[in-house]
């Protein structure tokens, strides 16, 4: 035992005295320091922009926000990557750019943050506990090997979930004798024919089939009718039979549509569904979410495993990444704020708030099963199992144009079904081509 007053027990004391004086800097590394975050404009970052003062409180980090309309956001986030100016700490986008920013080397590897306990609590369980891990940025071999992804590192974490369920109104099909939801694609197009009643302001189904969207929803439909975007040498193959027969599925489903559904965006087929002006929805989770307090619907509709054909079924899967740029001033305080709202207890949270986490435990709670129909039973599981994203390609932000705009002129009549495969097809073998794709 050290006497008191002995050289060696001074020493030990100064350096206990010294240690405690700093713990107060260490659980706030970075008080004072304020953090840009660059989000997509929607529910999602309204959420964490109600949530981020309590962030403030525990840890001294300030965050700002700025919201990026989906419409303008690649291009905004290109643009300022090339010119190496980005003006944001913290980048939540869609999961499609994702592939061509971590390529081009405009985010930085998450690994070291990952991998500091003040940063990732343990409790953190990434990847362990996350959907949508393999296409927000932290590749497989397979995935690397195929698309020319990096092949280590994380480059993003999953922020928002994306998986596609179809959603029915019980009220309506009560009404017309019918005994359930439709299991198959032919059932549901049937279903949503008979359930079509204009003169009463209720329509069969309603998609987000607006131009920047059209694609992305489209997908689902190609490949469960068999069909895929390319073959293994990357030749556009949308537009074999199977994609014709997809596509002339989808515009019959949109003919039992809303007026103007050709303009919605993922929120007003959303708004439209929960204002009771549909029977059938083919979309993302999250619909429950959105005007639930004023819907009239609410208790009148449930959720149900996405449509087949021929007993198969591919719903899309995608979400909102959160990155970090690579030359930022602020990458560790802004990762700490990532960490914290997926954190268990803040994902979920955020989730009963609107902003659905790809947290696969908060679907489990009870809580969360009790607001949203897509968590019933195992349909969470399954859809994430069975989902495939659209081509993690880098250069798929511009491919989803083309093709874009060829389905929208099928969609506003312009142009056959075949018609506008075979010259979305033409145009994107060209740019395929022209991006060195082929020899």
């Amino acid at each position: 035992m050290l006497k008191p007053n002995t050289p060696a027990y001074l020493a030990v004391l100064v350096s206990l005295v010294s240690w405690t004086s700093l713990l107060p800097a260490q659980e706030k590394p970075y008080q004072g320091t304020t953090i840009r975050v660059g989000c997509q404009s929607s529910q999602w970052a309204n959420v964490s922009k109600q949530m981020a003062p309590d962030f403030t409180a525990e840890t001294g980090i300030r965050v700002e926000f700025e919201d990026i309309p989906f419409s303008v956001e690649y291009e905004k986030l290109k643009t300022a990557f090339v010119a190496g100016a980005v003006p944001y700490d913290l980048i939540w986008y869609d999961s499609m750019f994702t592939p061509e920013f971590s390529k081009k080397g405009w985010l930085q590897d998450l690994e070291p943050y990952l991998a500091d306990p003040y940063l990732t609590p343990r409790d953190f369980n990434y990847p362990d506990d996350f959907y949508g891990v393999s296409y927000s940025g932290r590749y497989t071999k397979e995935l690397a090997d195929l698309y020319g992804v990096p092949a280590k590192g994380t480059f993003g974490i999953p922020w928002i979930a994306g998986f596609n369920v179809l959603y029915y109104r019980t009220d309506l099909l009560d009404a017309a004798g019918l005994p359930g939801p439709p299991f198959s694609m032919e059932q549901l197009l049937k279903a949503a024919q008979a359930l079509n009643k204009p003169d009463q302001g209720v329509y069969g189904f309603v998609m987000s089939a607006k131009r920047d969207r059209i694609c992305y929803d489209f997908s689902q439909y190609l490949w469960t009718f068999g069909g895929n975007f390319f073959d293994a040498k990357f030749k556009p193959i949308f537009n074999n039979d199977a994609g014709v027969k997809a596509l002339e599925y989808y515009l019959q489903l949109g003919k039992a549509a809303p007026p103007g559904t050709g303009g919605y965006h993922i929120t007003e087929a959303w708004t439209s569904y929960m204002e009771g002006h549909a029977a059938f929805a083919w979309t993302w989770q999250d619909l429950a979410s959105v005007a639930r307090e004023k819907s009239n619907i609410i208790g009148k509709f449930k959720c149900a495993p996405p449509p087949t054909y021929n007993g198969v079924s591919h719903a899309l899967v995608g979400g909102i990444v959160a990155s970090i740029p690579a030359k930022v001033r602020n990458a560790k305080p802004a990762f700490k704020f990532v960490t914290w709202c997926q954190s268990p207890a803040n994902a979920k949270r955020a989730t009963l708030l609107g902003a659905t986490t790809q947290r696969a435990s908060t679907w489990d709670d009870p809580d969360v099963k009790a607001m949203y129909p897509s968590a019933d039973d195992d349909l969470v599981r399954t859809v994430n199992k069975t989902g495939w994203t659209v081509p993690l390609l880098p250069e798929w932000a511009s491919i989803d144009q083309i093709i874009a705009e060829q389905l929208s002129s099928a969609f506003t009549g312009q142009k056959s079904a075949r018609d506008a495969l075979n010259d979305a097809a033409a145009k994107v073998e060209e740019f395929m081509k022209s991006a060195g794709y082929y020899d």
